[in-house]
């Protein structure tokens, strides 16, 4: 669920009622890169970051809607990390930055798990097993 920046309130209860504790208050400023100031307000962005308002990540939806890798991918991979993928299920397609391999393969041969399935929130995040482990 996105979060609406112009109709937030600050109230802070949706942040009491995720059941994974990944919604975060903007209790200051937050930095704001000149890519982020061209972009026009849309919910769907939630990007120019405001204060006084909650927010989560989106896998920066709009470097996606342009064909580029989320910015926390694109780090990882440049520190050497490669520990996040991203793609498309329905493609079964993600990538590390680097390569872009079958999600099904990958899935495969490394197990995955979401966190809270019990709860029926459908999460749409897989969590991998390290390499050579098992499941958690």
């Amino acid at each position: 669920m996105l979060i609406d920046q112009d109709r937030c309130i600050g109230c802070r209860m949706c942040m009491a009622a995720c059941p994974y504790q990944r919604r975060f208050f903007n209790w200051f400023d937050p930095p704001v890169t000149e890519e982020e100031r061209r972009i026009t307000y849309s919910v769907d962005y939630n990007i120019p970051h405001r204060r006084g308002v909650v927010e989560k990540c989106i896998w920066c939806r709009h470097r996606v809607k342009e064909d580029r890798l989320p910015a926390c991918l694109e780090a990882c991979t440049k520190a050497g990390m490669k520990a996040i993928w991203f793609g498309d299920a329905i493609e079964d397609a993600v990538s590390d930055g680097d390569e872009v391999v079958m999600l099904s393969a990958l899935i495969k041969g490394r197990g995955a798990y979401r966190l809270k399935e019990e709860l029926s929130t459908e999460p749409r995040v897989l969590y991998l097993s390290p390499r050579g482990g098992t499941q958690i």
